[in-house]
């Protein structure tokens, strides 16, 4: 994708807050310029994305955004998250003709404080979300970067234990099964081959899952959560949980009567939801926990859950 040469953005674009690539080099030298000046010396800007007086960027040593405040602008907030304090990632493509924009989603362990009003989540900066003007930035591209700077170098051999359950003639699930969502262990390697753009060159898929549409696949560095969306399937997004994460993790077996295992994964960040209630005079929903807990059903004799 080419950077915007004028850096101007349209109507549409400031009603949907969809940011628009930019030059790099321009964003560093204004960076660096005048009384701005907020880089450090050898810092680097590699990736820059401005909507309209509003700005970020991906420099060598943090992610740093630019809030321009007030009728006049002069006031302005530089918000920086140094690199290890995000956690996860997760990037969505964009969908159909009405649907303009693509994502990024960035989980951290900031420890802000903590609210419990409805709609509301728990920690208001476990979870930044930044929107992309369809065709306007490489939303893979960004994935890869961010992919690069939290995954780091592979220095750890891919695991040879993984066993595939794949059966001939059993590729699809059953109707129990499809209703569930239960998912069933596929070929890695085929799922390295379709998943190649969004893994680094060093990274090997290990196990593989398949549900309805989704899949999970387990890398040699993360758990990367792959969700299919809307009626053609065009939009999918696709979350990163690195391992780091992980600090927590359970194995369930399937039961005579309950047909499906199941793994169960705790992370280190905050990412509780309170919903919103539907009536007035209705009790408070319970808090969702999103990506701070995660269940995951797999199909009885389709997983080898020990």
């Amino acid at each position: 994708v080419q950077p915007t040469k004028d850096g101007r953005t349209g109507l549409f674009d400031m009603i949907g807050n969809d940011s628009s690539q930019i030059d790099a080099g321009k964003m560093e030298q204004a960076l660096k310029s005048g009384s701005t000046n907020i880089l450090l010396p050898e810092e680097k800007v590699e990736l820059a994305f401005k909507c309209g007086r509003d700005s970020f960027c991906m420099t060598s040593h943090r992610f740093l955004k630019i809030d321009v405040q007030g009728m006049s602008g002069k006031k302005v907030e530089y918000f920086t998250l140094l690199w290890p304090t995000i956690k996860a990632f997760s990037v969505e493509t964009a969908g159909s003709f009405f649907d303009r924009d693509s994502e990024l989603v960035l989980f951290t362990n900031l420890p802000d404080k903590a609210t419990s009003g409805p709609g509301m989540p728990r920690k208001s900066r476990t979870r930044i979300g930044i929107d992309f003007r369809k065709g306007r930035a490489d939303i893979f591209a960004v994935q890869r970067f961010f992919a690069d700077k939290i995954l780091g170098t592979d220095t750890a051999d891919p695991s040879g234990t993984a066993a595939s359950m794949s059966q001939p003639g059993k590729s699809g699930n059953s109707l129990f099964s499809w209703l569930g969502d239960d998912n069933r262990m596929v070929d890695p390697a085929s799922a390295e081959r379709e998943f190649k753009h969004i893994l680094q060159n060093d990274e090997h898929v290990e196990m593989a899952f398949k549900g309805r549409r989704d899949m999970l696949l387990a890398t040699s560095k993360r758990i990367i959560s792959v969700d299919r969306q809307g009626y053609s399937g065009k939009k999918c997004s696709f979350t990163s949980l690195p391992y780091t994460t992980i600090t927590a993790f359970a194995v369930e077996t399937a039961g005579s009567m309950d047909k499906d295992s199941e793994l169960k994964l705790w992370t280190d960040f905050d990412d509780i939801y309170y919903p919103p209630k539907e009536e007035e005079d209705s009790p408070p929903p319970p808090p969702i926990p999103r990506r701070t807990y995660l269940s995951i059903d797999f199909k009885k004799d389709a997983v080898d859950s020990p």
